[in-house]
């Protein structure tokens, strides 16, 4: 039998005090005060919330797994290991033990620790009789760069006011940061207009860029194709193509592909030339806020509003984007595949945010969560607004 998340709540003993049926609630008692002391925010508006509990719900988590849950989202990884290890060691994981054998399997492969997944692999299969989890090899440029960016390691340029022939001063320093690292930060969330010269000069960099192999990180892309569309008009042939072309990169870039098509037409139309072919992205990760990292927001092809790799403090272009997503989709699906963590504080400020959502009858739901996220939510109480999905391993 295939190891899967869903064992972290499900499959409990007599005494567990796990509770499956559809109408069970997490109780107040279950948030402990030393957990909301540390997130800094109060939870006791979310437990009014009425909405339908999530597929799971736990009592009162088993005290190593709330442990643990809260040192990661404190990002305190090094004092997890040493925990979770003893409970296994010792074999003091009540009704629960899957829970922690998880969270450690979901640890070295956050740090990216092969070695030790695969010997707690070996481990789990002869305790349990069934096959474990399989080590996920990261993508190296998405690896690297998602890394970078959180230590702000990531050099770049910051363009703000109006698109335009003003940019050379900021474009001739993206060159030469470009001597010096493979990987660049674009930061489009100041500008206010644009003009074809402007985005002649930075369609012109973006395809230079991408031919020597450099990475782009692309903060606030989604934001500056709008005020580009906002100065085309399908059938108007003005002196430049630049601004169509610039606009047919980023959706590219985007890997918005439905997007592209659709704005290849209106410029073949306008232009009468052939439509250019969509490519995927190879290289380029792109990100839509300077507070997150990665490729985040609503998912053409599946519908899901796709979660950054980590939820910090700093997170309200994050909330108005998921804000935007669950107010025409239903129920709202937050794909948390790439999440790692949430901070205390985050989570209570994203879940407290959507409280009048659910209220007004949006459905959400957190799917493919690893074990840490998994159990912060239960631990928080926040099951009793979204449904929680783990992830299959």
């Amino acid at each position: 039998m295939p190891f899967t998340s869903d064992d972290l709540f499900t499959n409990p003993g007599p005494n567990s005090g796990i509770h499956t049926t559809a109408g069970s609630t997490l109780q107040t008692t279950s948030i402990k005060q030393s957990t909301l002391l540390q997130m800094g925010a109060t939870t006791a508006m979310l437990l009014k919330a009425e909405t339908k509990p999530g597929p799971i719900a736990l009592s009162e988590a088993a005290p190593v797994i709330e442990e643990a849950a809260i040192l990661f989202a404190n990002g305190q990884t090094d004092m997890i290991e040493p925990i979770l290890r003893h409970a296994i060691e010792d074999d003091t994981l009540g009704n629960m033990p899957l829970a922690v054998w998880g969270m450690l399997f979901d640890l070295y492969q956050i740090t990216g620790r092969r070695e030790q997944f695969e010997n707690l692999a070996l481990d789990y299969a002869g305790r349990f009789e069934r096959s474990p989890p399989a080590w996920i090899e990261p993508d190296a440029s998405e690896q690297d760069l998602s890394a970078a960016q959180k230590k702000g390691n990531i050099p770049g340029v910051a363009f703000a006011g109006k698109l335009d022939a003003g940019i050379v001063k900021q474009l001739e320093r993206l060159r030469n940061l470009g001597e010096m690292s493979e990987v660049l930060r674009l930061d489009f969330t100041r500008i206010t207009e644009v003009d074809p010269v402007g985005c002649g000069l930075l369609h012109n960099v973006l395809k230079r860029l991408q031919r020597s192999g450099h990475r782009l990180s692309l903060v606030g892309a989604n934001e500056l194709t709008g005020k580009i569309r906002t100065i085309l008009a399908v059938g108007r042939r003005d002196e430049t193509e630049a601004p169509w072309l610039l606009l047919l990169e980023l959706l590219r870039l985007l890997d918005r592909e439905t997007d592209f098509e659709e704005t290849s037409i209106d410029y073949c139309v306008t232009f009468e030339v052939s439509p250019p072919a969509f490519t995927p992205p190879q290289d380029a990760i792109v990100t839509v806020s300077e507070e997150t990292d990665g490729s985040i927001g609503a998912n053409e092809s599946s519908g899901h509003f796709v979660m950054p790799a980590v939820v910090s403090s700093k997170n309200d272009h994050l909330i108005a984007q998921i804000h935007e997503y669950a107010a025409i989709h239903q129920p709202a699906v937050l794909d948390c595949t790439r999440l790692v963590r949430m901070d205390f504080a985050a989570a209570s400020q994203l879940f407290s945010s959507l409280t009048p959502l659910i209220q007004s009858g949006r459905t959400i739901e957190l799917v493919n969560a690893n074990h840490f996220i998994a159990a912060l939510c239960h631990v928080m109480g926040f099951q009793d607004l979204i449904r929680i999905l783990p992830r299959k391993s």
